[in-house]
């Protein structure tokens, strides 16, 4: 799976203020030449003043990702587009190839 773009929508802050929730888009290359997809996960993530709250959304979104059965199993491999660098991460990234 080939993370072309990550944006973020709907973002908001609870009304106790103790979460941040968001919808997270994926722009995902289909490698086959169909096009590309747009994949949107509904994120919800503690609210921290040490960590950016875009960057614990799309880092709540990835760790999803990293769920997804293909993933899980190693069939397929989370790679991102050259010089884009996920915010937050649940593992760090492999710098030499760019995934996760």
């Amino acid at each position: 799976m080939h993370i072309k773009d990550i944006s973020i929508s709907s973002f908001t802050r609870s009304a106790d203020g103790k979460l941040v929730q968001g919808d997270v888009v994926f722009l995902i290359s289909d490698g086959g030449g169909e096009g590309d997809q747009r994949l949107k996960l509904s994120c919800e993530t503690p609210f921290s003043p040490r960590l950016r709250s875009d960057a614990a959304l799309i880092g709540s979104a990835i760790a999803k990702l990293r769920r997804l059965p293909g993933v899980r199993s190693g069939a397929e491999r989370l790679t991102f587009e050259p010089g884009m660098r996920p915010l937050a991460t649940q593992r760090p990234m492999d710098r030499a190839t760019g995934t996760g």
